[in-house]
């Protein structure tokens, strides 16, 4: 077992993709690949269930991400130690994002940390379906920001709300809804709709979308794996999305149509404790302050 292994087993933990994994890490997928293998004959388990559409951790994968991430933070602190290179030159802070959306809340965030602490090193992550408890598993992941989920399992894991957003019909300027500056949910219905997976997990949009594509036909309804896919054949006029309204610079191209009669989604962020932490929990200050919320935790 070596530390090639074991960073290419962390990075597709992170990012569920092979490929996105190897970009991350400046190899080739099929080296990646040679890797996760080799790990899995080594340690006589499978730790990935991969088809050519997904990839999901196993049990067994589950359970090695904690050793292994452990594995690695003693071969970097002795490598640290070996090259005599002091630590504390840069504060480094582990920022993900559930999807590029949320990135778009982070520009004035990231001017307002780089203002008060110069060193600090932020390194900016998108992975839609990385678990929570990787906070207390992964020293390169401090926060996440996310739409609230369930409840953590692990209680060193909290959540700290940094805004309601109001659930809004997305749609293009040309479109016969654009005309609306709100909307009730029975404005929607009959209209063509993209439908976006990854909002499965949103109770407040889920509600939106069932009630408003239960009675579509099938040539009405877009299916996209997440708002990137669907953006294109919104602004195309070719069907609306319903999406939460984050505090971030709007495409000038949509509309963003507030619907009144659904309830607003809670925008946040996942974090361990922060006790030893003080670099990131002034920047979750500083983002709720810059969100509307309260600056002090």
């Amino acid at each position: 077992m070596n530390t090639v292994q074991l960073e290419c087993f962390m990075e597709v933990c992170t990012c569920l993709n092979f490929s996105r994994a190897a970009e991350n890490l400046r190899m080739t997928q099929p080296a990646v690949s040679h890797q996760i293998n080799s790990l899995e004959a080594e340690l006589g388990t499978k730790l990935f269930n991969r088809t050519s559409k997904s990839v999901e951790l196993t049990r067994d994968g589950i359970r090695f991400m904690g050793p292994a991430s452990d594995a690695l933070k003693i071969l970097r602190n002795a490598k640290a130690r070996i090259s005599e290179k002091s630590v504390s030159e840069v504060l480094p802070l582990g920022v993900t994002c559930r999807d590029i959306q949320m990135c778009g809340v982070l520009p004035r965030v990231l001017r307002r940390i780089a203002e008060e602490l110069p060193l600090c090193r932020p390194v900016v992550k998108i992975a839609p379906f990385m678990p929570v408890n990787v906070l207390t598993e992964n020293e390169m992941v401090d926060v996440i920001f996310s739409y609230k989920a369930d409840t953590p399992t692990h209680n060193r894991i909290l959540y700290k709300e940094l805004k309601k957003c109001p659930v809004c019909c997305v749609c293009s300027k040309n479109s016969e809804l654009a005309k609306y500056d709100s909307l009730k949910i029975a404005d929607l219905q009959g209209k063509s709709i993209a439908l976006i997976s990854r909002q499965r997990d949103i109770p407040e949009i889920y509600k939106v979308v069932t009630a408003t594509s239960a009675v579509l036909k099938q040539s009405q309804i877009y299916l996209c794996d997440n708002y990137e896919c669907a953006k294109p054949l919104v602004q195309a006029g070719l069907c609306f999305c319903v999406q939460p309204d984050l505090p971030m610079k709007k495409e000038e191209s949509l509309k963003y149509i507030p619907i009144t009669d659904s309830s607003p989604v809670s925008f946040g962020v996942y974090y361990s404790t922060l006790k030893a932490n003080p670099v990131l929990k002034r920047f979750i200050e500083i983002t709720r302050s810059m969100l509307g919320g309260k600056e002090n935790l």
